[in-house]
C-alpha cells in the first residue's frame, strides 16, 4: 500500500465535510441550545450596582480652586480609595446592613474605580440580588463620607448620584455561551468526519485503485440496470 494514499488531499476533505453538512448544524445546534438552556437554568445571575462620588474643596470652603488644591484633591482620591476598604468602613456596612457575608466576601465583590485625570470616584458592588447590590454600594458611599472627615481630617467628599437598582446582570451572557458552544459543536462533528473518512480503506473508484496500488486502470465493467443473480 502506497504511503502516499494514507494521506487525505485538502480536496477530498473539503468534499467530506461539505456532503457532510447536516451532521455539523445538528452537532451546532445541540451544542448551542443545551448552554443556552443551562446558562439560563443553572448559571446564578450576577447583578452590578454603581455610585459616583466627587472629592473637591471643603463643604464651607466657597473660594476658587488653585492648583495645589487640585493636586491635593487627586491624592486624596487614592486615600479614600483604600479607606472604604478598612475594616473600620466594611464592618460598619456590613453590621448597618446585617449581611451574613465575612468582610473578605463584601471586599471581593467591591470595586473603587478612578476616573482618569479627575477628581471622580466610582463605587461598585456585585451581587446575585440587585436590591442588596444597590444598598450596599449607596452604605458603602454613606460610610465612606462620614469617615472621612474623622480618618483624613476634611469633608471635601460628596455623593453625587447614588446607585439606582439594576435590572439586567453583568453575567452570565447566553447568548455568547451559546454561540460558542455553536462553534465548539462545529469543531467536534468536523474532528469526527474527518476521523471517519481517514479510517474508511474502501476503494471508491478507479483513481482509488491507482493510488493505492501504483498501477493504471485498463477497464472498468459497467452495472447494468435491472442486472441481477442468475441461479
Amino acid at each position: 500500500m502506497n504511503e502516499e494514499y494514507q494521506e487525505l488531499d485538502l480536496v477530498e476533505l473539503l468534499r467530506g465535510v461539505v456532503s457532510n453538512w447536516w451532521l455539523i448544524l445538528l452537532f451546532m445546534i445541540i451544542a448551542a441550545g443545551s448552554s443556552y438552556y443551562a446558562t439560563k437554568t443553572y448559571v446564578v445571575p450576577i447583578y452590578k450596582a454603581e455610585s459616583t462620588l466627587f472629592i473637591g474643596k471643603e463643604n464651607n470652603v466657597l473660594s476658587g480652586i488653585s492648583l495645589g488644591d487640585f493636586q491635593l484633591d487627586s491624592k486624596l482620591v487614592i486615600d479614600y480609595r483604600e479607606l472604604i476598604k478598612t475594616r473600620l468602613v466594611t464592618e460598619e456596612v456590613i453590621s448597618d446592613l446585617e449581611l451574613k457575608s465575612t468582610r473578605n466576601e463584601v471586599i471581593s465583590n467591591l470595586r473603587i474605580n478612578i476616573i482618569t485625570e479627575s477628581r471622580f470616584m466610582n463605587v461598585t458592588y456585585q451581587d446575585p440580588i440587585p436590591e442588596r447590590a444597590t444598598q450596599i454600594v449607596n452604605r458603602f458611599s454613606q460610610v465612606l463620607v462620614e469617615k472621612a472627615e474623622t480618618i483624613v481630617g476634611v469633608n471635601n467628599i460628596q455623593i453625587v448620584d447614588y446607585a439606582i437598582t439594576p435590572t439586567t446582570p453583568i453575567s452570565p451572557n447566553p447568548i455568547m455561551n451559546a454561540m460558542i458552544a455553536a462553534m465548539v459543536g462545529a469543531m467536534v462533528a468536523m474532528g469526527i468526519i474527518l476521523l471517519k473518512m481517514a479510517m474508511n480503506n474502501t476503494i471508491k473508484d478507479e483513481s482509488s485503485v491507482e493510488k493505492e496500488f501504483g498501477i493504471p486502470v485498463l477497464g472498468v465493467i459497467p452495472k447494468f440496470k435491472g442486472e441481477g443473480r442468475t441461479s
